[in-house]
């Protein structure tokens, strides 16, 4: 396979993507901050988000998108973005009725809140984020899209692997934009859906997503609907 082939499908397939390190750092103190295990602000009338079966959902991330090098177009007039999660989550494959997302395109009315203990009790850290230029998909088999599939199966030289060959590193961390981690193949969020953020394991804040797993989720292009995914190990 020719260096101008893989040159080629890299350019195609790459995205822009903000990644996050947890903690290393102080926090600023500041609304401008994100966090995982933490959310700190709401709407004056906003309550404690609560599951199907009424329960209350806990905390979990808290993301200040001005500050991100990039975020995807659909969220570009979002300032502040807020995730709680159901203690029952992990038992449901539909995470509709056990997620709750929350935006805010200003920042101006948020008061400070207290919503108890974080998802999973995990430890709160800050998160730094850091561009990457080039995210890239996790396919396996069935998950390449024919039109890509036809290009690496169509080179003048024998079949290359993707992983290999045109791969450069799958970053399976809290993400914002890029590609979605999948660790298991067949995922597809429904028409309409774009790919948005992902939570993953974390070791330092002690999230542990049942086995080294994340959570994603996606956005409806035309509805603004949120719907939650979740793989692992």
């Amino acid at each position: 396979m020719s260096s101008n082939s893989i040159e080629k499908l890299r350019t195609i397939l790459k995205r822009k993507a903000t990644i996050f390190h947890t903690g290393g750092r102080r926090p600023l103190d500041s609304l401008e901050q994100s966090w995982i295990g933490r959310v700190t602000v709401a709407l004056p009338a906003e309550e404690q988000p609560v599951d199907v079966q009424g329960n209350a959902m806990a905390p979990i991330m808290q993301l200040y998108l001005p500050a991100m090098p990039f975020v995807p177009q659909a969220m570009r007039d979002v300032k502040l973005l807020t995730v709680f999660l159901s203690p029952d989550v992990l038992d449901h494959e539909d995470m509709e009725g056990y997620m709750c997302i929350r935006e805010y395109t200003s920042v101006e009315d948020l008061v400070e809140k207290d919503f108890g203990e974080a998802f999973m009790h995990i430890k709160a850290f800050p998160l730094f984020p850091e561009l990457i230029e080039n995210d890239y998909p996790v396919w396996d088999g069935e998950d390449i899209p024919e039109e890509y599939g036809d290009a690496l199966n169509n080179m003048d030289e024998e079949e290359p692997d993707y992983f290999e060959d045109i791969v450069e590193e799958i970053h399976a961390v809290h993400k914002i934009g890029g590609y979605p981690s999948f660790i298991q193949p067949g995922i597809d969020f429904g028409e309409g859906y774009e790919f948005m953020f992902q939570i993953a394991s974390d070791a330092k804040a002690g999230l542990n997503i049942v086995d080294g797993g994340s959570f994603y989720f996606a956005k409806h292009q035309n509805e603004g609907i949120w719907r939650g995914y979740f793989d692992f190990y």
